[in-house]
């Protein structure tokens, strides 16, 4: 398995009106949720699976954009690695608990677990999602441009800089910003992050920023709160039931 994520497509902002040309949906990725949707061995919350393989073969199949900043995949490569190497040893231990009861109760039992081990690798399926995702992604690259409008909101403590003045969440915002006035088309554009504390002002809330707010309707994108959404909602948000 790659340490690193490589994705196929790094655009500018001038292509946008080029490459993200079409009327549909399109998603805008901060870092916390795609590492968010692929901790699902880490916290055990397998019940959100069929959400992340949905809304995956949506990007796939191209119903929906999928869209990010490079400062999201160089965050995104730097935990990376160790979440993934995480998932892989909890599931190396899951597998060495199967085989300790199936040595306890023998067979036919033993047979029966060591057939379900053989096929049980959610580790890597989920590792091969992510490198489908990000061989569908368009990846904004950086510029000047974007460097200084983060800066000023940055150093005058606009949002999403107000709480804890980060750098790197000013500059993902703009990227979605530029990205929004670049669209040819005005269609449905969702900033995903699960980054309530510095887009809403606590980690409780799920109402933007005033500031945040009247970007987004300045660009006509939206902003929705990732972890809280299940993935029919998603689907009903990006029109596709």
């Amino acid at each position: 398995m790659a340490d690193l994520v490589v994705p196929k497509h790094i655009i500018s902002v001038s292509d946008i009106p080029v490459v993200i040309c079409d009327p549909k949906p399109v998603i805008f990725w901060d870092t916390c949720p795609l590492l968010y949707y692929n901790t699902i061995i880490e916290r055990r919350a397998y019940h959100e699976y069929e959400k992340d393989c949905q809304l995956y073969d949506w990007i796939k199949n191209g119903l929906v954009y999928s869209v990010t900043s490079m400062v999201v995949l160089e965050e995104f490569n730097h935990h990376h690695k160790a979440k993934r190497d995480n998932d892989l040893l909890k599931e190396q231990s899951l597998k060495g608990a199967m085989k300790h009861y199936g040595d306890i109760f023998g067979s036919p039992l033993k047979e029966d677990l060591e057939r379900g081990m053989n096929v049980f690798n959610l580790a890597s399926h989920m590792e091969q999602m992510v490198c489908d995702l990000w061989a569908n992604t368009y990846v904004i690259d950086t510029n000047a441009t974007l460097n200084e409008k983060a800066h000023k909101r940055c150093i005058g403590y606009l949002p999403p800089a107000c709480v804890k003045s980060e750098y790197k969440d000013c500059y993902i915002w703009e990227t979605f910003l530029a990205m929004c006035q670049e669209m040819p088309h005005k269609s449905q554009a969702f900033f995903m992050t699960d980054n309530t504390e510095d887009f809403c002002g606590n980690k409780q809330s799920r109402i933007p920023f005033a500031e945040i707010d009247s970007d987004a309707k300045r660009v006509q994108g939206n902003v929705r709160f990732a972890k809280h959404l299940l993935w029919v909602d998603v689907a009903k948000m990006l029109g596709i039931i």
